[in-house]
């Protein structure tokens, strides 16, 4: 079978012609067509849906405090809350070791500060809003894209204040989008083996994700797979983000994260013994393309988590954008991914491949192409 076969063809005309696929439909595609024929189908989409543009975001993270109560098993970051102050492992930043980051940020000219950290349950709401009033008294033209869903709803129980009025306090000093992590997979049974009761349930992240958006603060979707779930649960999560979005609007992109496995619970427990393939991880990418790109046009590719080999392959299988630069970012690097890059590669990784590489805000407006 070629990828200009009859399947190709139908599932083409029919999604291009307005239709969102149907679980069962969904399944169709992955157990009837073979990789290169979804990712083919994939690309086209794409060309019709944002064009032959990848971006990207100048982004530069700190991760302000690697105390959690939460400790699930998907995690290398956290360190135990309970043991705060009993380990040299764990740490908070001062406002003068934010200042600190934020002068290496500086030396990027970053668009984007990108915050997030475990579920501390020492610090106060105050805390949070003086980092955010010292990123823009520093950065004052930088977006400020901080938290996860589960650490905004977190900070709202422990706190005593409402989402509403989080969102209120931290939007005035500065939160500009939320960073839609945590979203995990979003399946009852598997969130069981890969999170603990403190992180909210999947439901849960789509009403908190309805409601930030419905007060105006857009942010990102994701999805963490390649741990215990299967193609079912990854399907339903897609569907469910997509209707999410058709209800309230407010995802910018959708950023698959491959699960890391080194150093984390699951590993030690034997629950997960190898990452995912190559073959899955391009599947995922093409997959979110094909069921969500009508509602959710911007699909990312994580080079951090898949690797830049695969994240170049799945720009001509659905992915549109490669996220950022990520500097600094330490979550994954609990994993021993301590992979970085430039601007430079992140252009030669795309124009390689005969796309236009471009720099982007985090609402996905262009601030410059690279099409020479």
């Amino acid at each position: 079978m070629n990828v200009e076969s009859y399947e190709y063809s139908y599932w083409f005309d029919i999604i291009s012609s307005g239709h969102r696929l149907e679980f069962n439909e969904a399944r169709e595609i992955l157990n009837d067509m073979k990789l290169h024929e979804i990712m083919h189908l994939a690309n086209q989409l794409t060309g019709t849906q944002v064009g032959d543009t990848v971006t990207y975001a100048v982004s530069y993270n700190i991760n302000y405090s690697n105390y959690c109560a939460a400790s699930c098993p998907i995690c290398a970051f956290y360190v135990p809350a309970k043991i705060r102050g009993k380990s040299s492992k764990g740490y908070e930043l001062t406002i003068d070791d934010v200042k600190a980051e934020l002068a290496k940020a500086k030396e990027i000219n970053p668009t984007e500060i990108h915050i997030v950290g475990g579920f501390n349950p020492y610090l106060p709401l105050e805390y949070y809003e003086s980092v955010f009033k010292t990123v823009k008294e520093n950065l004052p033209g930088v977006t400020l894209k901080a938290l996860t869903i589960p650490e905004i709803d977190f900070i709202a129980r422990t706190t005593g204040n409402s989402i509403k009025e989080v969102i209120d306090r931290f939007h005035a000093s500065g939160m500009d989008a939320h960073t839609g992590g945590g979203a995990e997979i979003f399946d009852q049974e598997v969130r069981k083996q890969i999170a603990t009761p403190e992180k909210i349930s999947g439901e849960d992240w789509l009403k908190d994700a309805k409601l930030i958006h419905s007060m105006g603060i857009k942010g990102n979707s994701t999805m963490t797979y390649g741990h215990v779930e299967n193609w079912d649960n990854i399907i339903d999560h897609l569907i469910r983000l997509r209707e999410n979005e058709k209800e309230v609007p407010g995802f910018l992109s959708f950023i698959p994260l491959k699960f890391s496995i080194e150093n984390t619970p699951l590993q030690k427990m034997g629950k997960v013994k190898f990452a995912s393939s190559g073959e899955k991880d391009l599947k995922v990418v093409a997959m979110a393309r094909i069921i969500m790109g009508q509602d959710i046009k911007n699909i990312s590719v994580y080079w951090v988590s898949v690797g830049k080999g695969i994240a170049q392959m799945a720009l001509n299988g659905g992915g549109s954008d490669l996220v950022g630069t990520a500097a600094s970012e330490k979550i994954f690097g609990a994993t021993d991914r301590r992979e970085h890059t430039t601007i430079e590669e992140l252009n030669n990784m795309v124009e390689s491949i005969g796309k236009i590489p471009a720099r982007r805000d985090t609402f996905y407006n262009i601030i410059g192409k690279f099409d020479n």
